[in-house]
This record gives C-alpha cells, structure tokens and sequence, in this order.
C-alpha cells in the first residue's frame, strides 16, 4: 500500500456527512491533522502503556477518518480487556467487528507503525485530535443553528438555548484534569497553610457577616457549592441577601443573585429594609416617617455603589444561569453567586424524573463553582416529610427532590425554629437554629440565630456554637 496522505481519500476517508473530499457543504475542508491521527495510532501499537495515557481524554469518535475510528475502537477495546494490542492481534479483532478490509487491512496498520516519529508525544498528538473534533462539532452545530434560525417553529429563546447548550458540551469536552505528583502540589498546599498561619483568627473567603455562623463554618471558599435549605417562610431568602448584602456593600466584594422567584424591586426592597433598618411593612405600605426618610436618605449612596447585581428572569434553565454567570464573572469579576431557589430551576432536558433534573443541575452548579472559582450558595426547599415528625430538626435525607444535593454540596445549611411557630403571625424577633449538617472541609454544628423579620434581618443570638 501506498504511503497515506491527505490527498489519498481512497485509504482514508471521510466520515459519514463529509463528501468524498474531506470537505463540508460549500467545499471547505473542515479542521483536522492526518499525521496526528497516524502518529497517535501507531504509537498505540508501537507502545500499549500510551493507550492509558489518554484514554479518559479522547474518544474514538474525535478522529476525523472512520478508518480511524474503527482502529481507535478496537484498540481501547483490546486495552479495556487487558488484551495485547499488536498488529495481529489488532487486525483480527476488527476482523471479527467486520471492518478489515475497510480500513486498509494488515498493510495499513503495519504502515502506521512505520509513522511513528516517537512514542513520546501521544498526549501532544491526542490535544491536536481533540482540538480539531471540537472545532469539527461547533461548525457542524454552527450550520444547524443557522439552519434552525430560519424555521418558523423555533423561538429566539430556544435558538439561545440550543446555542448555549451546545457550546457547554463543547467546553466540557476541553476541561482535562491529570495526576500530578505530590511534590508539585506541596508548594501550593504550604503557600496556603502559610497564609491561614499569618492571618489565624480571620475569616478566609465569603464571610457570612454573622459572627457566630462566620466562626463555625470559616468562610466560604472558592469552588464550594453551598445548600441553604429551610421551610417556607423560615428566612433562607433573607439569610442569603443579608449574606450578598454585606459582601456587596459592607466589603464592596461583587456579588451576583439569580433570584427565579422574586422581582429585583422585592429583593432590593429587603435590602433596604435591613441596611437602613426600616420595617419592610412600612416600606410596602408607604407609611414612612420623617426619620424612614432620613435613614433612606443615608443609605441611599452607600447602596447605590455596591457591587450587587440581580437578575430575575423567571424559569431560567441551567445552561442559562451557567452563561449567565460566566458573563457576569468577565464582567463585574463576581466573588458570590447566589441561586434563590434551586426548585425553580430547570435543567433544560428531557428528563425521566424531576429526581434527575435537580441531580443534573447541581452538578452542572457544583461545575460552574469550579469552573470560576467562587462559592455558590443555592437556596433549596425542605422537604413537607419534615411537618409530619414531632422533631422538627431537618435531616439531609429531607433536602427536596434529589439526593444528589447532598451529594454535590460542600456544606449544607439548615434553618429551622426549635417550636411550631405562625410564621404568618412573627412579626418580632424570633430564634432559629443554623444547622451545619454537612461540611466537607470543616466541623458540623448547630448555631443559634435570632432572626428579626421586621427588618428581614439575621443576627447572632450568643457567643457560642453548639456541637
């Protein structure tokens, strides 16, 4: 056989959707490396052990020719199974699959082995492959989106939801992670523990603002997926805008709210309630005295320059909140995004169950608070299951709809109030329990609150936090 080229489409061809060319519609020849894809495959022969070396980072299916997919396939396939992968070995599995003679034959997987400069930049090879099946995938999704932007039956909406979605998946396929030996991550590790020695009895990260809770769980960190779960009418809303609100205008940290059921009026209008310490009832009702004007007054600039952003577009889907938040972080450089709340939320799929949905979402915001290196607070229902045992102290078990939450979080929150109480009826300062339920990189404990609803406002009520 002759030696390959990319003008020798006869040895290597195209995949289904491509003409005969290499080419898509319009006859431009869409990204792609034959000598990558030689390379990296007769490595593989050549060396069995570089197969393992990017196995979880490529797929079959990024090759560009099918002749090369069907090789990459059998190849992991023999890896998987602990088989030896050579040339005969190799040729009578995919034999047996039916695609020998399709691929070239022995000839051409003794010519790959032939191509082989080095076995030493598999990996190098491997990101050329993925980097042109990745830009192979966003043109083909660019066509159909342009295609579905003509069609009468398509919205605006789902046209950016697709589009959103797709570039998701596209960006996934990019985030690689690889071992790293111990020696490389002691350096960073040391620069840590260094900085928490000379700044002890501070709080790291996102503080709460409320002293007790500050020191129970130590700050929120980057990357952390944070659940503040409650009842109705508990106060988990107001926990978490008392949380942005001291970060944004107390600290002036940037901080970011998708709040998916009140309008931004509402949240602001709790904002000032608890800054300027102005009844919310009075705010509602107009009723405003001469010192509620002066207190507005007096708070008004201070409010005005914190780096508080809210957005309240109702049913917004993961895939939205993720795009959203990246252009927020580009943008205004958010140290906090906070979800209010998650039950709201959609993953924009078809799912089996809502059980799923929710498990899909807090993956995907588990993702994104890696991906941009900030804490995410999601504010979550309790389950109803809770009302009907007489200890009214929630459980992890009783966080709504999925198990997963608790899976995916770093820390869970649990508000709850040691009695029944009216909550339509509190209008004065009334106890509740902070419950750490869950914290993966620190100690669980109970910590008492006392939260004032006349001012949608939370306060430590002692000096102490109850294990």
């Amino acid at each position: 056989m002759a030696d390959r080229s990319d003008a020798q489409v006869n040895e290597a061809r195209p995949r289904a959707g491509q003409n005969e060319s290499g080419s898509t519609p319009g006859n431009v020849v869409p990204p792609y490396d034959m000598g990558a894809e030689q390379s990296l495959l007769g490595s593989f022969i050549v060396s069995n052990t570089t197969v393992d070396e990017v196995m979880d980072y490529l797929k079959p299916e990024d090759f560009y020719f099918d002749e090369h997919v069907a090789i990459c396939n059998s190849i992991f396939r023999l890896r998987a199974s602990n088989k030896p992968v050579d040339v005969i070995v190799l040729s009578n599995d995919i034999k047996s699959h039916g695609d020998l003679d399709r691929i070239g034959g022995v000839a051409y997987l003794a010519k790959l082995t032939e191509l082989v400069p080095t076995t030493q930049n598999v990996k190098y090879y491997a990101e050329i492959i993925k980097e042109s099946s990745i830009k192979r995938s966003i043109i083909r999704a660019g066509r159909d989106i342009y295609e579905l932007g003509f069609s009468p039956t398509v919205t605006a909406m789902e046209l950016i939801d697709r589009t959103e979605k797709f570039i998701y998946e596209a960006s996934q396929g990019m985030v690689r992670g690889d071992f790293q030996p111990l020696e490389r991550i002691l350096p960073d590790t040391f620069r840590v523990l260094q900085e928490r020695y000379d700044h002890r009895g501070s709080i790291r990260g996102i503080a709460t603002g409320i002293k007790n809770l500050d020191l129970q769980i130590g700050g929120f960190q980057p990357q952390e997926l944070v659940v503040l779960a409650a009842r109705p009418s508990v106060g988990k809303t107001s926990l978490a805008l008392n949380i942005a609100a001291y970060n944004a205008v107390r600290l002036k940290k940037p901080v970011g709210i998708f709040s998916l059921e009140m309008s931004r009026e509402q949240l602001a209008e709790r904002v000032i309630s608890s800054e300027a310490m102005i009844e919310a009832d009075k705010l509602r009702s107009g009723y405003l005295s001469q010192e509620d004007w002066q207190a507005l007054t007096q708070v008004s600039n201070k409010l005005s320059e914190a780096p508080l952003y809210i957005d309240d577009a109702a049913g917004l889907t993961a895939l939205e909140i993720r795009a959203k938040a990246k252009r927020l972080a580009v943008t205004a450089k958010v140290e906090l995004l906070i979800v209010d709340y998650l039950q709201l939320a959609a993953s924009g799929e078809k799912v089996e169950s809502r059980v799923l949905e929710v498990a899909q979402i807090t993956r995907m915001l588990k993702n994104l608070a890696r991906e941009l290196n900030v804490p995410i607070i999601v504010v979550s229902q309790l389950s109803r299951d809770i009302e009907k045992r007489d200890r009214k102290k929630p459980q992890l078990s009783d966080l709504r709809e999925s198990g997963a939450i608790e899976q995916d979080a770093d820390i869970v929150i649990f508000l709850y109030t040691d009695e029944a109480i009216d909550t339509s009826e509190m209008n004065t300062r009334t106890p509740t329990n902070a419950l750490v339920a869950k914290h993966r990189n620190g100690k669980q404990g109970n910590v008492k609150l006392m939260f004032d609803k006349r001012y949608t406002r939370f306060e430590s009520l002692d000096t102490t936090a109850e294990d």
